[in-house]
């Protein structure tokens, strides 16, 4: 076949096209290269006020005074101008130089606050059961992460904070401004016999994020417990958005052989969230296996730029089958997850290959479902402590409000997850100054939550992100309780069995200081109404 002369123009367009984006491809995986050499990382302030490393410029790809070429032909030119015109383009989502350097200012010093707050935290003072009450051997794997957020629920600063045996006085974990996300962290898996053995030097395998093995700092991430469930619920409710389930689609939960009902898909997936409910989160799991979504769930929260969110090794006879190691969160991709959760306006970030994340990612629905859905959350005995209100063995934490739903009316006792608190939480409920819109997560090993603080209407006004991630599950404890340990009961003699103080009361402080550290910074900041399609103050609970 005859091809015309605009084809075979059109086809050196394209081809120089290419060649130009490759040169341009080049050049720019060259600066990146430059950028990622040891002492390439600097804290967000540095990094923004160009203090990385100097490196000599590269030569531009399409030449420079120095690099004096011959006309090019017009074909190239047009290459040239179409390349230059996509990747105008593609910037145009990209923030701002003075909303940069703005933000990362923002983040400069919220990093160094939430240092502090983990460092005065003191978590190498709690005692660890299983050294007959002996203070915990080493500094414990703690990872937290703060994003704040502005009216509109847009973020403004990001700050990560890593606590460990290599970190026992913590570590800044550099952030990019843009993708809200680092690359400066070699994530490894959890290893409990590695924590218990005592191996500081030990070097730990199976990267989560893999070609990261030059990144300037390491990190063991604990196993997130119950926390994970926040990742099922987004499963679940992608799913629905995409017509595969219906709320009120039954489902039939067949446990092997063992038959644990028949609900609607929305009464499965509440108590999963609001009491952690291990059987609902089973028919949950089995109900994606089924239906082909759990095969994808990693790779879809990798497209969002959150790789080191990951559920490998589920059954999908039983739902069960969660473990460490096999189940993996950070605290700043967790984080991450949350703001698109509560949905602000806009780009919420822009992943590494720069895809725009927006809170479209759910329909507006299932964001305002989810956030009722955590809410309504029971559990508050972590970062907040509303639940073990007025014990002097306590600490007072983020200051939030238990639903009422869970609040006896004639004592103020709470009975949630098949545990009585016994405490009279009125008093704490009378005098709370946000919502927390959260998930735990804890085992023997493990403590985690994470979630969504909103000021309620009339208190000091801030809104923020707050996650936390640990090895200090319920064998951690402090001095105030140590008279009820009972080491020759083994498992029936921890101390949370008789106390129902679960987790070591310096998870609540740190909780407490840092949201006193955002209504500081929040205080003298003026506030612009929230836009018409900004989160609600206050989600309402779905319809049954």
């Amino acid at each position: 076949m005859r091809r015309s002369p605009w084809s075979a123009s059109m086809r050196a367009v394209r081809s120089g096209a290419s060649a130009a984006r490759r040169a341009s491809q080049s050049w720019t995986m060259g600066m990146v290269s430059t950028l990622a050499e040891p002492g390439g990382i600097a804290s967000a302030q540095e990094r923004e006020a160009g203090k990385q490393p100097a490196s000599p410029s590269p030569p531009h790809p399409l030449g420079g005074p120095h690099d004096m070429q011959p006309p090019s032909p017009p074909w190239l030119l047009v290459a040239m101008l179409l390349l230059l015109c996509a990747e105008a383009g593609a910037a145009s989502t990209r923030l701002p130089r003075t909303e940069r350097t703005r933000r990362a200012k923002a983040s400069a010093t919220l990093e160094q606050s939430l240092l502090a707050a983990v460092r005065d935290a003191g978590f190498d003072q709690v005692l660890d059961f299983k050294r007959d009450g002996a203070r915990i051997a080493h500094a414990p794997y703690v990872d937290v992460a703060v994003i704040e957020l502005d009216a509109r629920s847009r973020p403004t600063a990001a700050a990560n904070v890593l606590l460990s045996r290599d970190y026992p006085t913590g570590a800044i974990v550099p952030i990019d401004v843009e993708t809200l996300g680092t690359t400066a962290v070699r994530y490894t898996a959890w290893n409990l016999d590695r924590w218990d053995s005592g191996a500081h030097d030990a070097t730990p395998t199976e990267p989560l994020v893999p070609g990261r093995d030059k990144a300037p700092l390491r990190f063991m991430a604990p196993y997130p417990a119950s926390l994970f469930k926040l990742l099922i619920a987004f499963r679940v409710l992608r799913w629905v958005d995409q017509g595969h389930l219906t709320w009120d689609q039954p489902w039939r939960f067949l446990r092997d052989t063992e038959d644990k009902g028949t609900r609607p898909i929305r009464d499965w997936l509440e108590p999963m969230v609001t009491e952690s409910d291990n059987t609902a989160t089973e028919a949950l799991v089995k109900l994606l296996h089924e239906q082909g979504a759990m095969a994808s769930l990693n790779a879809e929260l990798a497209a969002l730029g959150l790789d080191t969110l990951q559920v490998h090794g589920t059954s999908p006879v039983t739902g069960r089958s969660w473990n460490p190691g096999q189940i993996h969160m950070t605290a700043l991709d967790t984080a991450r997850l949350l703001l698109l959760i509560e949905g602000g306006p806009g780009v919420l970030w822009r992943t590494a290959s720069g895809r725009d994340v927006t809170a479209k990612e759910l329909s507006g629905a299932s964001r305002t479902h989810l956030q009722s859905l955590l809410a309504d959350q029971a559990l508050h005995e972590a970062l907040s402590s509303t639940l073990l209100c007025g014990d002097a063995r306590a600490e007072p934490g983020i200051p939030a409000a238990v639903p009422t739903r869970w609040v006896n009316s004639e004592d103020g006792t709470v009975t949630a997850a098949e545990t009585a608190f016994g405490r009279d939480t009125r008093p704490c409920n009378a005098t709370a100054e946000v919502t927390f819109l959260h998930k735990t997560g804890l085992t023997e090993n493990y403590g985690s939550d994470g979630g969504i603080v909103r000021s309620l209407p009339g208190k000091p006004w801030r809104r923020y992100i707050v996650v936390f991630l640990s090895n200090l599950g319920y064998r951690y404890y402090d001095a105030k309780v140590a008279d009820a340990a009972d080491f020759a009961k083994g498992e029936d003699g921890f101390p949370y069995v008789s106390t129902s103080i679960s987790y070591t009361q310096r998870i609540p402080a740190l909780g407490r200081q840092i949201d006193a550290m955002m209504r500081e910074r929040q205080r003298a900041r003026p506030q612009s109404p929230p836009a018409k399609d900004a989160a609600p103050q206050q989600a309402p609970r779905p319809a049954r």
